[in-house]
């Protein structure tokens, strides 16, 4: 394989097995592939906080981490931000509006924290898998003062999540982003944002050729950093549409995909 600079890596469902932990053998792997001098980075749709408390758990070094799919850039162990592209805060109260018009559940994401107008089931659950707490805010929710970096459509009925993408995805798609990062969350950025752009930044800023880039996701909001590199992998358990946009497939994320594929093609090359 060509001399790999950057390893870029999606974290549920991708790196983290699916309790949530990293195994002690991805987090050797890791540590060795950085010893030969490659660069690790972390690209969520994550919170920052949240995606920043497992860079650290996994002890990679203050390694650049793309959170909110690629919305806010900032590094791990150090915790500064370098970049934070928001919505425009006219067309997050749009989409807000949606949600609050038709009773759907969402959350919204201002400075690194997450605000929800009540809390329910999808709170404490959100809550217990980021290691996070929600700020419960009414109906001052729908109206937010300053620009979100995210907001999130969130329901366990499928036929819900493909109604609100098919309705207000089409309907806002000419002016913000949108990803689906789970089954069951339905996200809107910045328009122009992805993990695929955030990853293009920070190869520009250190020289290093795309062609020289490894990535690794599970979902829709991952293909965009497939279409950089010919070295894109997909574990097993990814989404049909991730799979077919990755050029290879590995093991899933239960069995520790990512450090076996770069085990495979990095390390013993």
């Amino acid at each position: 394989m060509k001399n790999i600079r950057l390893i870029a890596i999606d974290l549920d469902g991708t790196l983290l097995r699916d309790d949530i932990s990293v195994s002690d053998y991805t987090k050797r792997v890791l540590s060795k592939v950085r010893e030969k001098g490659v660069h690790i980075v972390i690209a969520t749709g994550r919170m920052f906080c949240s995606a920043r408390e497992w860079g650290k758990a996994i002890g990679i070094g203050d390694v650049p981490l793309c959170a909110y799919t690629g919305s806010m850039v900032g590094l791990c162990e150090s915790g500064k931000i370098i970049s934070d592209q928001r919505m425009d805060l006219n067309v997050a109260r749009d989409i807000l509006n949606e949600g609050k018009e038709n009773n759907w559940y969402m959350q919204s994401y201002i400075d690194d924290k997450v605000y929800v107008p009540f809390r329910d089931e999808r709170t404490d659950h959100y809550e217990r898998i980021c290691n996070i707490r929600a700020h419960v805010i009414g109906d001052d929710f729908w109206t937010p003062e300053k620009a979100p970096t995210k907001v999130l459509f969130y329901d366990n009925d499928l036929s819900v999540m493909e109604k609100i993408r098919k309705l207000v995805g089409k309907k806002f798609e000419k002016v913000a982003g949108s990803v689906i990062s789970q089954p069951n969350y339905f996200e809107f950025n910045k328009k122009g944002v992805s993990k695929g752009n955030a990853i293009t930044k920070l190869c520009n800023e250190r020289n290093i050729p795309l062609d020289s880039v490894m990535t690794f996701g599970n979902a829709q909001n991952d293909i965009s950093m497939f279409e950089l590199s010919p070295w894109s992998f997909a574990v097993e358990n990814a989404s049909e549409v991730a799979k077919a946009s990755a050029r290879f497939t590995t093991l899933s994320n239960n069995q520790d995909g990512v450090a076996h594929a770069i085990e495979k093609y990095v390390l013993e090359a």
